[in-house]
């Protein structure tokens, strides 16, 4: 490493540390213990849970259609970059817009999503939309309550692979997972995406949802204790609700890590940046660089300050143009899939999903015309310091970490992983990236069932996972 990079990396630790710092000689952050993000004057909640079903108006599907048959494209490839350098390319562009528009078939994916039982219930004056699916009944001598939390810019569609996995892997996993184990898992979309209602009030943030989810969870549907699971935003919620609601958890567990920065951690960086084997115990970091990981996130995160920011203005664009939605959200499905595929012709976006699968999550946030509000979930972040200083604070309820190789930047060592939150189970993926239930949920459902088995109830036996290796 030349000193260039050296200097860089100490002042991006130092000035992370020394805001850590700053940040942390204000007053324990106390978060609300309700919140009412409905319309108008506060009303009580209708606690009633309702079935539902996804139905789609023929006239909005044809106005879809109208929309990407008359979008104007007015820019041409440059002849010099045939990648995803720059974005989204045109050829690429042109070839979802073709299958959106001529063979992806909505009512096909309507039938899918209608597949898992989900219903609706109001909390904090706003409906919220969840899955609930159970194991078959009488099958499995231990179910354990599993919540599972979404983040940007997907849905809860990303789960649909992993969650026959989890509730019957008797069927799906044998032999790698127990027969005497299942999951009961509870699937809500965040208040602004999928079918649940957006806030008509500022404030919703991932305290908030981590404190409407666990209404959900306890107060409607009657867990007293449950694992909590997520990644992006939904690793933050259940943070967050390892942080709020301890005695309700038996733990948390994550599959990306929600780093705010601490002195430690900003050390052990910049340590394990200069002297790896010194720092970190598995070989795997040997070649580990901060330089690296924090040039990689600055490379994909113009689209989080303007989130950050000033989310209304550009959601308005997006929220008109079904063809900018979709390449403002299913490029997200390249790069972050792997930092690799950026220099693909096509973003390698077929190498792990569908087209069907990629115009599912976008077609989710059009019909329901999420993007705008969605974006505002940054907003609710950033502009808070209390919310970030509790999201980035130590997590003491027992962790779970199963770490896909190819998630934004580079791996999070366990030794930092530590410094965030009580880490008792670590695993490192072979394959995955930042969507990991939706790329591989095999390896991630096996993951979970083996932390299920440290930190559940007894009579929960461990599962022997045939892909990672625990740490």
């Amino acid at each position: 490493m030349g000193l260039k990079g050296a200097l860089l990396i100490l002042v991006v630790a130092t000035a992370g540390s020394v805001f850590y710092l700053q940040s942390s000689n204000k007053q324990p952050y106390e978060w609300p213990r309700n919140g009412y993000f409905g319309p108008g004057h506060p009303k009580q909640d209708d606690t009633t849970i309702r079935p539902f079903k996804i139905n789609v108006s023929e006239e909005e599907i044809k106005e879809l259609k109208r929309r990407l048959q008359t979008a104007r494209i007015g820019h041409e490839q440059l002849e010099n970059v045939s990648d995803f350098t720059f974005g989204f390319n045109k050829k690429t562009l042109l070839q979802f817009r073709d299958y959106w528009l001529n063979k992806y078939d909505w009512r096909k994916a309507e039938a899918q999503l209608n597949a898992f039982p989900q219903f609706t219930t109001q909390i904090e004056g706003v409906k919220v939309h969840f899955l609930h699916v159970k194991p078959p009944a009488n099958k499995y001598k231990t179910v354990i309550p599993l919540l599972l939390a979404h983040g940007w810019p997907g849905n809860v569609y990303e789960f649909y692979k992993i969650i026959p996995l989890l509730t019957d892997p008797n069927n799906k996993l044998k032999p790698t997972i127990p027969s005497t184990v299942a999951f009961e898992v509870i699937a809500p979309s965040i208040p602004g995406y999928g079918w649940s209602e957006a806030g008509h009030k500022s404030g919703l943030n991932q305290i908030a949802t981590a404190r409407i989810f666990k209404k959900l969870v306890v107060e409607r549907l009657g867990h007293d204790k449950f694992i909590a699971q997520g990644g992006d935003w939904g690793s933050a919620i259940v943070g967050n609700i390892g942080r709020m609601y301890p005695e309700h958890v038996y733990g948390i567990h994550m599959n990306s890590v929600f780093f705010m920065g601490n002195v430690k951690g900003n050390l052990l960086l910049l340590a394990g940046t200069i002297v790896p084997k010194l720092v970190y115990a598995n070989r795997e970091f040997d070649n580990f660089s901060f330089k690296t990981l924090f040039l990689e996130i600055i490379k994909e995160s113009g689209y989080m300050h303007i989130q950050a920011t000033k989310p209304d203005t550009i959601g308005v664009g997006l929220n008109d143009s079904p063809l900018g939605l979709m390449a403002y959200i299913i490029e997200k499905f390249s790069t972050w899939t792997n930092a690799g595929y950026r220099n693909l012709p096509d973003g390698g976006l077929l190498n792990r999903f569908t087209q069907d699968e990629l115009l599912t999550i976008v077609s989710i946030y059009w019909f329901n015309q999420n993007i705008l509000q969605s974006q505002r979930y940054y907003r609710e972040f950033f502009a808070d310091q209390g919310v970030q200083d509790f999201s980035g604070s130590y997590l003491k309820a027992p962790t779970g970490y199963a770490s896909p190789p190819h998630d934004l930047g580079e791996r999070i060592p366990p030794e930092v992983a530590k410094t965030m939150a009580n880490v008792t189970h670590f695993t490192l993926l072979q394959e995955g990236g930042h969507f990991t239930a939706f790329e591989v949920p095999v390896p991630l459902a096996n993951d979970i069932f083996n932390f299920a088995a440290k930190v559940a109830p007894v009579g929960v036996p461990p599962s022997k996972a045939k892909k990672g290796s625990e740490l």
